[in-house]
């Protein structure tokens, strides 16, 4: 008897699925080198965009380091607008992509994994 389940190529998947298939589940979670985290990271530090996007984002992050509900907005936004760009969408389509491929408990420890991510962009030297 034949199976009913095709398995589909990466080529064939719409936006969606290749959203679930690269970011679903626990996968961005469990593995801090994931190539989504990584090239997250890549869109931080402006190599997508180049110095001034690194510096707008060293700032933001020097100034917000400490506050929590900042940091969180900012990576959510960045992490969207990162997701838009790579899948070539909108913002809007990409947060809900996003939402309904990860659970929601597994998405606030993703942002907190996020906003370390960011943190790691700059040195934050604590004032004595």
């Amino acid at each position: 008897m034949k199976s009913l389940t095709k398995t589909r190529l990466y080529i064939e998947m719409n936006t969606k699925e290749k959203i679930a298939n690269d970011c679903g589940g626990t996968q961005l979670i469990d593995d801090v080198n994931h190539p989504v985290r990584r090239y997250f990271r890549c869109w931080l530090d402006g190599s997508y965009d180049g110095e001034a996007t690194y510096n707008r984002n060293c700032d933001f992050i020097l100034k917000h380091h400490d506050n929590h509900r900042n940091m969180r907005q900012f990576v959510i936004n960045q992490f969207i607008n990162y997701t838009a760009y790579e899948y070539n969408c909108s913002e809007r389509y990409a947060r809900e992509c996003i939402v309904a491929c990860i659970a929601k408990p597994n998405l606030e420890h993703l942002n907190e994994l996020l906003i370390q991510d960011a943190l790691d962009l700059v040195d934050i030297q604590e004032e004595e």
